[in-house]
């Protein structure tokens, strides 16, 4: 929402004097009912500047801070280094005395909990490298795994608490925008009145009158509120304020202005991070989260139009042992090239592919029966097999991966999560029978779950 650049301007109280200089015989009448209006309007006006609009940009200022707080937590959750960490904690702990608190309990309390969460997941690390280096025989993976989903957790409820509080942000100043149209759309009956009243002028003061009402009050007024409406419906054209002739209501238009720029911000800011809590940052596959959901989608689907669903679980084989022998960074460019031999699945034929967790990988194909599921496990499974990674000293990585296989009508399954259970221990069957191979469980369905080992 833009505005045009500042003309000449007035204020209401100038243009009442010059109305009363013009109208000789009837100044002493209308002087009662110019003054009262337009002391009315510079008091709401002065109101509005004083009061309203420092609440207004303090709202914005701490809705641009709690963006900047939950950008810190995200840095000092994926941060890897003591002295960094230490650094973006100081940056949080100084960012959190910033605010502009007024007695918003709701914000002083939600900057205090996400600090809390900041330095819980600082010493979560803390602890994490001690175990890495404080003995020879290296951390219990198992210890280690459940200190780093401590960390994600507490990550998870600083984000929430920092969701909540822009929302609150956004709400707050929402109500005092509409509370300042209330104020305009009084002044604009006010001013219709005092104007009726004085129809009784001349006709050429009664039309000059008229003309000023309309054009540089009643105008800007409806533009104001049409675009206090516009923010709210959170619309993408641009918006364009005609800069109002009096001083008065440009402050008020300045106001609007401000407000539609942090409204459109927070809006945008809140979209990246919607797609981001459904990315994998690595891969940029879809995560864990997005993957159960749309199976979850596509299993009702699938079951109310009786058509098959297939699940394939992939899972490289002796991945630990290539990021042990050459490095976590080519174990990720191993899991990159993975995605890109997916999504190039799924660029051939409808299907949802997603990294399930670590070098796990997981892909949904709607109306795929058990024969074209294996078929397409036995492409992914090839096209894995035949990758050349090369590292920096020019050695050649070999990746292969096992491959479980489940689709809907190969067995009785009454809800989505059984059937990826199915396909999963069709992985294990896969693991267990030597790796590098693609497997599916009899057809007989879950009853033999109780063979595989788990």
């Amino acid at each position: 929402m833009t505005a045009q650049k500042k003309g000449f301007q007035i204020s209401m109280a100038a243009a009442g004097r010059l109305l009363i200089g013009f109208v000789l015989f009837y100044a002493i009448v209308a002087a009662g009912f110019s003054i009262v209006f337009l002391r009315k309007i510079e008091s709401d006006a002065r109101y509005t500047q004083e009061q309203q609009l420092p609440l207004v940009l303090s709202q914005n200022r701490n809705a641009i801070k709690v963006e900047r707080l939950a950008s810190l937590a995200r840095s000092i959750y994926l941060a890897k280094d003591r002295e960094l960490e230490r650094q973006l904690q100081l940056q949080t702990h100084v960012l959190a005395q910033s605010f502009t608190l007024d007695e918003n309990n709701e914000l002083a309390k939600g900057v205090m909990d996400v600090g809390a969460s900041v330095k819980r997941i600082v010493a979560i690390r803390e602890q994490v490298r001690r175990m890495d280096y404080g003995t020879g025989i290296g951390p219990d993976p198992a210890v280690r795994a459940e200190l780093e989903e401590q960390a994600l957790e507490t990550y998870q409820s600083a984000m929430r608490v920092t969701d909540k509080l822009s929302q609150s942000m956004i709400s707050d100043a929402a109500v005092l925008a509409y509370g300042m149209s209330g104020d305009i759309q009084r002044t604009a009956r006010m001013i219709q009145i005092a104007w009726i009243i004085i129809l009784i002028l001349p006709v050429a003061t009664a039309v000059g009158a008229i003309y000023v009402v309309a054009r540089h009050i009643i105008t800007p007024i409806n533009s104001a509120i049409e675009g206090l409406q516009s923010i709210d419906r959170h619309e993408g054209r641009n918006f364009k304020l005609r800069r109002p002739l009096f001083r008065e209501l440009s402050t008020i238009y300045e106001a609007i202005e401000a407000y539609g720029r942090v409204s459109s911000d927070l809006l945008r800011t809140n979209s990246i991070l919607q797609a981001l809590s459904e990315e994998d940052g690595l891969t940029t596959l879809a995560n864990r989260r997005s993957f159960e959901k749309r199976l979850g989608e596509e299993f009702a689907k699938a079951a109310q139009d009786g058509t098959d669903l297939a699940i394939l679980m992939v899972d490289l084989d002796h991945f630990k042992s290539i990021n042990d022998h050459y490095g976590h960074q080519m174990g990720d460019t191993c899991l990159k090239m993975t995605a890109n031999v997916l999504r190039s699945v799924c660029a051939e034929r409808e299907c949802h592919a997603a990294r399930y967790g670590g070098e796990e990988f997981s892909v949904v194909f709607p109306g795929c029966n058990l024969q074209e599921a294996i078929a397409e496990a036995e492409k992914i499974r090839l096209s894995l097999s035949s990758l050349i990674i090369k590292t920096s000293y020019d050695e050649v990585i070999r990746i292969t991966a096992s491959v479980g296989v489940a689709t809907l009508k190969s067995g009785k399954f009454e809800t989505s999560s059984q059937l990826l259970e199915n396909a999963d221990k069709a992985l294990y069957l896969a693991k267990h029978s030597g790796r590098n191979i693609v497997k599916s469980l009899p057809s007989s369905g879950r009853t033999d779950l109780k063979s595989i080992p788990a």
